[in-house]
């Protein structure tokens, strides 16, 4: 190809309100209320399965901090999490006289304690074996279920409040099918209307929904509880326990094509069979591309995992849309909050390498975000109506998926957020330049940022292998990583013109870029970020993390500014410590550079808008190393 400049035309127009969904745009699009259904995820903790391996493998200081960086994401981006055997933290007493099983609660209290600190929902998958209670006594296993989930409901209303209850998930037994996990050989319909039991006495007038069977869906002969649960609730839909059908399928490479097409195919056969089940949501709490969290792939590593994931995302936004087969999904989530060990900390579907360092007193965990992680905080970023995703090129050989979502205030788009992903491996060597159009006919100012991810700028993997992949990168190793560990801005500032041009050109394949726009009408002031809080790495190395202001300012982000003073002397300097740093998502990884200063001191944190404004300070937080 020669050094032609192409562009790449997109024309956006105001257009006037409508219910659901907004017409008259060029090219007559059709916008559709995006809910944010991909915001969930999941693990498995590590060990033995038992009540002491579980606390301290959910309890251990690795897996807080790495629950508190998926936390740190930006408002929305992660929401849930699902813990396999999570309820194992609780331990059986005794009976008491009247009969019923008394429980010790406080690791599990103390595990939620977390959570809620964090502003991450649990989701309550009720499996488990509490200290060998449903094995010692199967005579009573349905009364004891029920009376578990009735206990579980009313202790976190009265600790959490209703409130935070409600936003919970409860769910059936885990692929109950597999003896792997189902060692109790149940029956799964009395094992449900158990649990059925259990959560509406606790609810009273409330119904708490329940999700099941968590179920993998192959053949009837080898899966017969979940289909046989179906079965049941086809005919008798008005007494069936579950309220939202959940199923897992994931792919088999890297494209995650195979699992849109394996789902689609399940629901056409479900609702073939039965047809009553049209009626109820259903999700894919198990939506990976390919089994095997463990298992080290070079494409978990970087940037083409992060593709997938929003490309799998953006497959099941379109089944949405298409009203088919999986017209009644309510949720998808990702299997990716494990800890990632060594050699494979990068290769590990994880949204984090972490690193697990020995050769300090005593040892401690470190954390570089891989780009999956800052996909996810992006995916953040996308408004609430959206268009179908469609496919726009520079060439014949370089086409591109582009996803278009808008924000209304008033009647009026006054934020816009594109979305737009380069699935190809292959390097283009042409010059493209996306030359974007929208409309300055109002007396609205715009100012816009471009951000990316794409494997020459944001690959912290290929760092750490230039290193000579360390089990114990250093320092200035771990900082050099954490450089390249967010999005990078391509441009940025206020619209003079009704035009914004990009050039791809930089971009190395495969890429994700989002394109904010934001009208000075959304947002007057930006309010102090909240809940900043500075946890101890290692010795003079500390996280700080933070909550965003408010959801509105969340859009018109352009990064963060963290600042630090030594003592609480008022004559004091406050030192800018982030200056060369773009901080788009709330934490920052703090080491002094230089000899002899200290992390001990006051941090506060502010927002800065796409206008170049500056928000107000959160309030001081001090920290003392112990």
């Amino acid at each position: 190809m020669n050094s032609t400049i192409l562009y790449l035309e997109i024309l956006y127009l105001i257009s006037l309100p409508v219910q659901n969904s907004i017409g008259n745009d060029i090219g007559r699009e059709i916008y559709y209320n995006l809910p944010k259904f991909w915001t969930n995820t999941g693990l498995c903790p590590a060990g033995k399965l038992t009540h002491d391996d579980i606390k301290a493998s959910l309890l251990s200081e690795a897996m807080q901090m790495n629950l508190l960086l998926i936390s740190s994401l930006p408002d929305g981006a992660i929401t849930h999490i699902r813990i396999h055997w999570m309820l194992e933290l609780i331990k059986f007493i005794q009976f008491n006289q009247s009969g019923q099983a008394q429980y010790n609660f406080d690791v599990l209290d103390r595990f939620l304690d977390d959570l809620d600190e964090m502003h991450l929902r649990p989701v309550f998958e009720f499996m488990g074996n509490l200290s060998n209670l449903f094995t010692k006594n199967p005579a009573h296993n349905y009364f004891l279920w029920e009376d578990l989930s009735y206990q579980v409901i009313k202790r976190y209303h009265n600790r959490f409040g209703i409130e935070s209850l409600l936003n919970y998930r409860f769910e059936t037994w885990n692929e109950p099918d597999l003896l792997a996990y189902n060692k109790l050989n149940f029956t799964l319909e009395e094992y449900a209307f158990a649990l059925r039991r259990g959560l509406d006495k606790a609810g009273q007038n409330l119904r708490f929904v329940l999700r099941g069977p968590a179920g993998l869906f192959k053949t009837p002969q080898k899966h017969p509880l979940c289909w046989g649960l179906l079965q049941f609730c086809d005919t008798n839909i008005s007494t069936c326990p579950i309220d939202i059908i959940t199923y897992h399928r994931k792919g088999i490479n890297e494209n995650g094509a195979e699992l849109i097409e394996d789902s689609k195919n399940l629901w056409s056969n479900i609702y073939m069979k039965f047809p009553t089940l049209a009626q109820l949501p259903i999700s894919n709490d198990e939506a990976d591309p390919i089994v095997g969290w463990s298992t080290a792939r070079e494409f978990q590593a970087d940037v083409r995992y992060a593709v997938t994931l929003v490309n799998i995302t953006l497959q099941h936004w379109e089944a949405i849309i298409e009203k088919k087969e999986l017209r009644n999904l309510e949720t998808i989530s990702h299997d990716n909050a494990f800890l990632s060990y060594y050699p494979n900390v990068f290769t590990q579907r994880t949204l984090l390498a972490h690193f697990r360092i020995n050769n300090t007193v005593p040892p401690h965990s470190q954390f570089i975000q891989k780009p999956v992680y800052a996909a996810v905080g992006m995916l953040s970023r996308l408004a609430e109506l959206s268009t179908k995703a469609e496919f726009v090129t520079c060439s014949r050989n370089y086409s591109m998926k582009l996803l278009k979502t808008k924000s209304l205030e008033a009647g009026k788009p006054l934020y816009f957020s594109w979305l737009l992903l380069y699935t190809d491996m292959a390097y283009f060597s042409g010059r493209c330049i996306i030359n974007i159009q929208i409309p300055l006919n109002s007396p609205e100012m715009f100012a816009y940022i471009a951000e990316s991810l794409d494997q020459n700028h944001t690959n912290p993997y290929k760092v750490w292998q230039s290193f000579g992949s360390p089990a114990y990168p250093n320092a200035i190793e771990r900082q050099t990583m954490r450089l390249q560990q967010t999005p990078i801005v391509l441009s940025s500032g206020s619209l003079d013109t009704n035009k914004i041009k990009i050039d791809l050109q930089q971009l190395k394949p495969p890429w994700i870029l989002t394109l904010r726009v934001c009208s000075h009408f959304l947002l007057h002031s930006i309010g102090p970020p909240s809940s900043v809080l500075v946890s101890g790495v290692t010795h003079n190395e500390i996280l700080i993390t933070w909550k965003e202001s408010n959801n509105k300012s969340k859009y018109c982000l352009k990064t963060y500014q963290v600042w630090y003073r030594p003592n609480s002397n008022s004559t004091q300097q406050w030192l800018y410590i982030t200056k060369a740093i773009h901080l788009p998502f709330p934490s920052y990884q703090y080491a002094p550079e230089r000899n002899g200063m200290s992390v001990n001191g006051y941090y506060k944190v502010r927002a800065v808008d796409v206008f170049n404004r500056t928000g107000d300070f959160s309030m001081p937080y001090e920290y003392i190393e112990i």
